[in-house]
């Protein structure tokens, strides 16, 4: 059989003990919770005013996203992701010391249901700082998009050039053939890697005509409140 567990007496000197102290200290605590809702109350009235910006962008396509939104919300957590002109469009102090996110100014968020978006807004001290921190900022990964972008066709124009030396090279080869082997397996040979030459130029073209068609931008334009945001929202995020 199981022993009945009944409380001890040490048990109840103990609950009645806790139960004295909160009578004996009711009025501490209640002054304790009251100093504490004035402190935090204080502390909010009392901090700067903030102005937003808010707009969402789509990533670059190339073949797919030329980088995932959670890939480019990690990259601009890294103070050194930023360049001196959005550091200063955006007030942040020389030198570029800084916490993650623009110290706090910066916050990105993927966009539900959509697989190549990102939601993004800045805190500064005016409207204007905002939309000039704003506009930087898209700049900023347009550019950065892009150069990964121009890292994928690294050595494009390269080829480019050697496909067409190749192509000039046989087609001089081709015109002798035509016009002593016309109809020659040579001939035929020559014709068939002159059509294989055309199309591999033709395809390293496309490929970079491509990546300049679909740069990130911006799909839900700048929107700049007019009045700050109010201080009990400025420690909370905005998307």
């Amino acid at each position: 059989m199981q022993q009945e567990i009944r409380p001890t007496a040490s048990d109840e000197i103990s609950l009645r003990d806790i139960v004295d102290f909160l009578k004996r200290n009711m009025w501490l605590i209640v002054i304790g919770a009251i100093a504490g809702w004035l402190f935090s109350a204080a502390y909010v009235l009392s901090a700067p005013a903030k102005y937003a910006a808010i707009w969402q962008m789509q990533m670059a396509q190339f073949g797919g996203n030329v980088e995932q939104p959670a890939e480019l919300i990690q990259r601009l957590r890294m103070p050194t992701t930023y360049p001196v002109e959005v550091q200063q469009a955006c007030g942040m102090p020389d030198g570029g010391e800084f916490g993650d996110y623009l110290g706090g100014a910066l916050k990105v968020e993927v966009v539900k249901n959509v697989d190549k978006a990102v939601r993004m807004n800045v805190l500064v001290s005016s409207p204007e700082q905002a939309k000039q921190c704003a506009e930087a900022i898209v700049a900023m990964v347009v550019a950065q998009q892009r150069g990964l972008i121009e890292e994928r066709l690294a050595g494009r124009p390269e080829q480019i050039l050697f496909v067409e030396q190749l192509l000039q090279r046989d087609m001089q080869l081709f015109e002798s053939l035509r016009r002593n082997e016309n109809g020659s397996l040579k001939y035929l040979a020559k014709l068939e890697r002159i059509n294989s030459l055309n199309a591999r130029l033709d395809a390293l073209k496309e490929e970079v005509l491509v990546s300049t068609q679909h740069p990130a931008k911006v799909t839900a334009p700048i929107y700049v409140p007019k009045n700050p945001i109010p201080r009990r929202l400025i420690l909370k995020p905005l998307l």
